[in-house]
């Protein structure tokens, strides 16, 4: 955890409407608690389509993968937060060539096709892991352990951090 006394882990899928909302809706609260160095966010992928997670049983979104695999790659060069925003600000209109045309222009990633099934392992290693915990849906997310299925509120997202951060700060005072 770094220090931090929450953890929340989103699972997302890129082309998932919800996913984009609390994406928006969440940034402001995130980075508060970020910046204070009390909440640790971490990112996994359930991209909704078969390829690349076996948890689903059919294809909801056919980029998904792709989208996933794309910013895994922006990671390694430091463009993955100006991927996904460029991802979310185009959602209606992604395609498995329009991901590859903004992982070129936003990520600067030249070389897609060559590393696409090396960043697949990775997104696939994601979703096996928020099956395991139980994501069936996007955005799933995980609060020190307690899941919550879809996008909360926002006001109900934050008391659910500062919840939280109480049942940390009182286990620790025992």
């Amino acid at each position: 955890l770094d220090g931090a006394k929450v953890l929340v882990v989103k699972f997302n899928d890129y082309q998932c409407p919800p996913c984009r909302q609390s994406y928006l809706d969440y940034k402001p609260i995130i980075e508060k608690y970020r910046a204070t160095g009390q909440l640790k966010f971490v990112l996994k992928h359930f991209p909704l389509e078969r390829e690349c997670n076996a948890a689903v049983q059919s294809d909801l979104h056919g980029a998904a993968c792709e989208a996933a695999a794309a910013v895994v790659m922006a990671q390694s060069k430091g463009t993955a937060d100006k991927l996904e925003e460029w991802f979310f600000a185009n959602q209606p209109s992604l395609s498995p060539d329009k991901v590859k045309e903004g992982a070129a222009l936003v990520a600067g990633i030249k070389d897609f096709d060559a590393q696409y099934a090396r960043a697949l392992t990775l997104v696939k290693t994601d979703a096996g892991l928020g099956a395991l915990l139980g994501a069936k849906s996007t955005p799933t997310f995980v609060i020190n352990g307690h899941v919550v299925a879809g996008a909360l509120p926002v006001p109900y997202f934050e008391a659910a951090i500062q919840q939280v951060r109480k049942e940390k700060r009182k286990a620790t005072e025992e």
